[in-house]
């Protein structure tokens, strides 16, 4: 098995694990009160889960200067994650996991085909299709047969 493949099933394996983090933030958020205070308990576990990873791989801890001179595009990861881990806590008891997850899935390929089309983030241009395109129809209209029925 080449490494790409294994990669394709290692992302569907972290897509299952997304569907069920809406679940498990959303829960934690009942516990909590609220769905902020879900968000910072799973980003605190993150946290020393990657610390320990880290460690145990013998790299050095993020230095300073380093991450200083990242563009500053660069930080807006962490913003994303926590807008994406609060909004599972919040959305994912509300409207299910199907709505969310297919909802989640459309705003990511509809981005990414503008990504790839423009080279943005300095991505490799990969041009927008009419396949690509109606895939990205096809993916809007399964939320809205998912959410409807």
């Amino acid at each position: 098995m080449n490494v790409g493949t294994l990669l394709v099933f290692a992302t569907i394996l972290a897509g299952a694990m997304i569907a069920s983090q809406g679940i498990i933030n959303g829960r934690m958020a009942v516990h909590m009160g609220g769905p902020v205070q879900a968000a910072l308990i799973s980003f605190s576990v993150g946290w020393m889960v990657l610390l320990a990873l880290n460690l145990a791989l013998g790299h050095d801890l993020p230095v300073r200067e380093a991450a200083a001179a990242a563009p500053w595009w660069a930080w807006l990861g962490g913003f994303m994650g926590a807008v994406v881990v609060t909004l599972a806590a919040t959305a994912v008891p509300r409207i299910g996991v199907a709505t969310y997850v297919s909802a989640f899935i459309a705003g990511q390929l509809t981005a990414a085909i503008f990504y790839d089309h423009f080279g943005i983030l300095g991505q490799a241009v990969r041009e927008i299709t009419w396949p690509r395109l109606i895939g990205v129809i096809f993916m809007g209209l399964g939320v809205y047969l998912i959410r409807r029925f």
